[in-house]
């Protein structure tokens, strides 16, 4: 892969990281491993990203359950 190409992979993979909620530093490290060569280790770095956000969407998922748990009692009361 030429530098040009490598560079706009790079480009896209901190976007794509971006755009999944990833920190900076988490996405360092991420591509720190890929440029090492070490895909095992970027592969769990993306995988505990993934985690936080489905732990993040699970404390949302609870909040709206609150909040339609309160809905609902204004109603029935």
């Amino acid at each position: 892969m030429n530098r040009n190409a490598s560079g706009n992979a790079e480009t896209e993979i901190v976007e794509t990281l971006l755009a999944a909620g990833c920190e900076k530093a988490e996405i360092e490290r991420i591509l720190s491993g890929i440029q090492r060569g070490d895909r095992k280790a970027a592969e769990k770095l993306i995988a505990n990203c993934r985690k936080k956000q489905l732990d993040r969407l699970h404390d949302s998922q609870a909040c709206i359950d609150r909040l339609d748990y309160l809905s609902y009692q204004l109603r029935k009361a």
